[in-house]
Order: structure tokens, then sequence, then C-alpha cells
């Protein structure tokens, strides 16, 4: 299978990046044919709805967790004079969003990028990412197998995180379930005030049929593989990339987050 990789420029030693697309450089050309022609495959892009083949086995494995409004209610109290710098700054609407479906997605990466959407700009911001495997109910509890807390300045919106920066040398392996989560700690002595969202991952082979496909497949249409494929965690990926160059994507990125359900998230894209 002809490997199709599509990667972001990163910079620093973890960074966010945030992926609200980009404008469009106009391109001088002579050659009237070929503006026209890249003109007519961009509609076609845009036109062409993305459809996520997505499971209905298993449970629902994504969760939402932000006592902001609660959390401001307490900071008077006796107690909570060690509320960090980061929750000082959220607003009683703040909303944190994993792009994850509602139960598991997969990926075909060793080292996916993860992604997550913030409704509000955050200033030296502390986060927490954490990356464990979903364990049986009868095992015991051990240290995650990835956890690294950074700090960062985001914009509102979509932000990539690349498991290659936050955990070089680890791999996921294939067939095991991950969950992973990113995490605002409040405060020190109660974790219960976390802002908090959880989703999974597991990473397959990808099938005969979707190998050949991704083999002859143009880059632009790779994405739109993915998600018909249940490919999530690429999808999203390559859909992100492509709109980085070309705003044509964004309606399909929407689209997918619709599916998936993440409503504040696509009515946020739509702005």
């Amino acid at each position: 299978m002809k490997k199709i990789k599509l990667t972001l420029g990163f910079t620093l030693g973890i960074s966010i990046v945030g992926l609200g697309g980009c404008q469009n450089t106009p391109i001088k050309s002579s050659n009237h044919e070929l503006s026209s022609a890249k003109t007519t495959s961009a509609r076609t892009v845009a036109a062409h709805q993305i459809k996520y083949q997505s499971t209905d086995q298993g449970e629902v494995t994504r969760t939402f967790k932000s006592n902001v409004r609660g959390l401001r209610g307490l900071r008077g109290l006796r107690g909570l004079r060690g509320l960090r710098g980061t929750c000082k700054q959220v607003k009683d609407d703040f909303a944190l969003r994993l792009l994850v479906p509602k139960r598991t997605g997969k990926t075909l990466e060793a080292q996916p990028t993860f992604y997550w959407w913030a409704s509000q700009s955050l200033s030296d911001a502390t986060f927490t990412f954490i990356l464990d495997k979903v364990l049986d109910s009868d095992a015991e509890f051990s240290d995650p197998l990835v956890e690294k807390t950074f700090k960062t300045s985001i914009n509102a919106g979509i932000q990539a995180l690349p498991l290659s920066q936050i955990q070089p040398d680890f791999h996921l392996e294939k067939e095991a379930e991950y969950e992973w989560t990113l995490l605002i700690a409040c405060h020190p002595e109660f974790p219960a005030l976390d802002i908090k969202a959880t989703g999974t991952i597991m990473r397959i082979d990808p099938s005969p049929s979707l190998s050949k496909l991704l083999e002859l497949a143009e880059t632009r249409s790779v994405p739109y593989l993915y998600a018909q494929h249940g490919i999530w965690y690429d999808a999203v990926n390559a859909l992100s990339v492509h709109l980085q160059q070309e705003p044509t994507f964004r309606q399909a990125r929407v689209d997918l987050m619709e599916q998936a359900g993440l409503q504040k998230v696509a009515d946020y894209e739509k702005l």
C-alpha cells in the first residue's frame, strides 16, 4: 500500500496549533484554463458530502466534565484560595471538547494527532494530557502510560496535539483501546472541580479494500475515504491539514462534527 502521509508543521517542544483555517493567497497565473480548473476542483470538493461510517456497537465512551458555574460560586469559600490561574480565566459558559465520536474512534497511525476545541482564548494556560489503556473492571490500577503537563496560550477554536510531540517514543498498539483525557486542574486538593474531557481511540490495520483505495486516491480525497471507512482520527487530521491551504474543506469538517454530535464545535466553526 502506498502510504499517504499528511502532517502539520509544528514548532517548540510541545505546541498547540489552532486550526481555524486561513485565508487563501491569490495565485497569479496567465493560464486561464489552469485557473478555471482549480476553481472547478475546489467547488467539487466543497460540494462533496463527507459521511462518517460509525458503529452502533459498544458503549458511549466520551465524557465532558466542566463545573465552571459551581466553581465560581465556591471561590469565596474557605479552602479554595489555592484556585489555579487557568481556571480564573474561564467564563461561566466555558466549554472544553475533544474532537471524538460518541464511540471509540479509529486510527491507522501509531502516533496520531489528537484534536480538541476550547470555547474561549486562554493565556499561559496549564493543561494535562493523559493516555492509558482501557482496562477491564478487574484490572489493577497503575500509572498512566503517558501523562504530560504543559503550558500554552490558545485562541478559541480547534487545536491540534500530536502524540509524537507529547511522547516521541510511545506508539499505540494495534487493536488495543486507549482512553485519552485533557484536563485543566483548578485546585490541587479538589479534583472534582477540574475541567476535563475524555475520549477513546483504537489503532487498526486498514482493510484490503481501503488500502487499495488509498493507494489510488488523490490526496484531496483521502479524508473522505477515511470517514467512509470509520477512520475518525485520520479523517479529522486530513481535513484539518487541507483546510490550512483550502478553506473549502471547512464545510466538510463542520459536517463531520455534526455527525459525531459535536454541535458546539460545529456551530462555532460556522461563524
